[in-house]
């Protein structure tokens, strides 16, 4: 039987504090490369270009075979080109290159992405654009991103803050969306139930890829720090196995039990 796995980066292959390769991380891809083992990196990354994170990436010695973020997919869900857009500098200078224009005054959509400084004057601001607009999209449905050891509300708290301010849904571009999943499951042509999720994110990431049928293995090398935060989650969403790191998940790999 085929196996292949999905694998996070942030707090998964990179730290979440020095922007470097987790232990075990380069080790572990390089593992899967060199048995022929199918995988798609897939990240939210919604801050840079696509081609210059896997630059990064590659620079910082991950010979990636298969990638996916969120600029993959956002055309076939973002048609207007007229938004109402938030996030880092770097974002919406992306979306710009890609073609969408961003008018606060005149918009068709409200688009959310990440960012560290958001103020409540912004939260706001995001209210009054879901009022207006015909659809509201978030960049991914991340609960929450680290940055120098904090731990920050990610896109999907975010959104589901604006849903309940403005009694409006929203779709997600990035994971844990069945659209982004199915893209990077079309890579390797596997099915669901044949594919393994490696993550740091238990709700951004996990749950819905258990929904999904997908084996789940939750790492404690990013946003969740210990076993213990995740005792609040019912028995049939607890992750098939947990690992420090993905050194220990490469140990776990070579016996083929994962």
């Amino acid at each position: 039987m085929n196996r292949g796995f999905f694998i996070d980066v942030q707090g998964t292959l990179i730290d979440d504090i020095d922007k470097k390769p987790i232990k075990g991380a380069c080790e572990f891809i390089s593992y899967l490369n060199e048995n022929s083992i199918p995988y798609v990196v897939i990240t939210n990354n919604s801050k840079n270009r696509s081609e210059d994170f896997i630059k990064e990436l590659k620079d910082m010695g991950f010979d990636i075979k298969n990638y996916i973020d969120p600029f993959y997919t956002l055309k076939e869900i973002l048609k207007s080109k007229k938004i109402a857009a938030f996030g880092t500098d770097k974002f919406l200078n992306v979306l710009q290159e890609m073609g969408y224009e961003i008018d606060f005054e005149e918009f068709d959509s409200l688009v959310v992405s990440i960012k560290q400084d958001y103020t409540n004057e912004d939260y706001a601001k995001m209210i009054e654009c879901a009022f207006k607009a015909k659809n509201l999209i978030a960049m991914h449905g991340t609960s929450t991103y680290s940055k120098e050891g904090k731990r920050y509300p990610g896109v999907g708290a975010i959104m589901s803050m604006i849903k309940f301010a403005s009694n409006r849904g929203y779709e997600i571009v990035g994971k844990p969306s069945f659209n982004f999943y199915d893209k990077a499951r079309a890579l390797i042509n596997l099915d669901f139930k044949d594919i393994t999720v490696i993550s740091d994110d238990m709700i951004g990431d996990l749950i819905g890829a258990q929904d999904l049928g997908m084996k789940t293995n939750l790492v404690l090398s990013g946003k969740v720090k210990s076993k213990d935060e995740i005792n609040s989650f019912p028995q049939e969403k607890m992750p098939n196995r947990v690992f420090s790191d993905l050194e220990e998940a490469l140990e776990s790999l070579k016996k083929g039990e994962i």
